[in-house]
């Protein structure tokens, strides 16, 4: 009895000093320089609004925080760097819903529910169906009637994994069949359309509004639950009878599975403080997208759903990639 005894409390002692010491690592958090692993190159949207979050983390946490770009592979190289690093809070990630698609159209050495650790969403943009004027239709109504007579005549730019999925949701939930023709990346993905070699293209507001807008292209939809302020004469995907063409693309801040809950807190309320800076709202807001105070609950529930929708439209699509 007195070893049953004994035993009971070292577990409990072990238990308390666990609890004790993740205290302390969040309460002392962070002691050193913090690394931001980012899968695209300088530049590029997410790699210019890391750094805006890695300024805005080092000013709140007192740290220098760096940017270090691991391109290739489908930011299989840079999700590699932050699972390799310890479960301590000083190697994250940004990333976008490659992260939540990967799984879901190759071959991936990663489990997205166990291996990694969503924190915080940095921004949502919704995505746009942006037309070339050419095409004889004013609106969606116009255009479903003209590509379902001139079926697989139209061809729709793709960009990129999620632009290509999107397209091909946008397919089914229109019924409306095109040639997908794929860019390497947004810039001449969007060429291609303005120059009429595509027809169509899905891909988020900050490639297209500035088009739109000049009336270069026709904005036919954004997803998202309201309009947005850069393109107020778009109606929303549910306006026009699509409920169920509801995604978009996000910026999202990772961890690695098994960081000190206190960490990601403390890092996700830094990222809430961040949502409020002048500078950062502007920068988001010229961009056409919106911030989401995410909980890091919240979030990865998020994260979770992400995974499972375009899980579901590469099942329902029925389309290949090369592994």
């Amino acid at each position: 009895m007195k070893i049953y005894k004994n035993l009971l409390r070292n577990v409990v002692l072990g238990v308390f000093a666990l609890g004790a010491s993740a205290t302390y690592a969040a309460e002392t958090y962070p002691q050193r320089p913090i690394k931001i692993v980012v899968p695209y190159q300088p530049g590029s949207a997410v790699d210019t609004t890391s750094r805006k979050i890695a300024d805005q983390l080092s000013k709140r946490l007192n740290q220098p925080v760096v940017v270090e770009n691991k391109t290739g592979a489908f930011g299989l190289i840079a999700l590699k760097a932050l699972r390799d690093a310890p479960a301590d809070g000083y190697t994250l990630m940004v990333d976008t819903p490659a992260m939540a698609i990967n799984p879901s159209v190759r071959k991936v050495d990663y489990d997205p529910y166990t291996d990694i650790q969503p924190i915080a969403q940095l921004m949502a943009l919704p995505f746009v169906i942006g037309m070339n004027p050419a095409v004889p239709a004013k609106n969606l109504e116009e255009f479903i009637a003209y590509g379902k007579k001139n079926e697989g005549k139209m061809n729709i730019a793709e960009g990129g994994t999620s632009t290509l999925l999107t397209s091909l949701l946008f397919g089914m939930e229109t019924g409306v069949k095109m040639q997908t023709i794929s860019y390497k990346g947004a810039a001449p993905a969007v060429m291609a359309v303005l120059q009429n070699e595509c027809q169509v293209i899905a891909i988020d507001l900050a490639n297209l509004a500035t088009y739109i807008q000049a009336g270069k292209m026709i904005g036919l939809l954004t997803t998202g639950e309201k309009r947005s302020p850069m393109l107020p004469d778009v109606p929303t995907a549910k306006e026009v009878g699509l409920d169920n063409f509801n995604v978009s693309t996000w910026f999202g801040l990772f961890a690695k599975k098994g960081t000190p809950q206190e960490i990601l807190d403390k890092l996700n309320a830094v990222i809430g403080d961040t949502f409020n800076d002048p500078d950062y709202k502007e920068y988001v807001e010229a961009r056409g997208a919106t911030l989401n105070p995410y909980s890091v609950e919240e979030f990865t529930q998020f994260f979770n759903n992400d995974v499972k929708t375009w899980a579901k439209i590469v099942k329902d699509s029925g389309v290949k990639f090369e592994q």
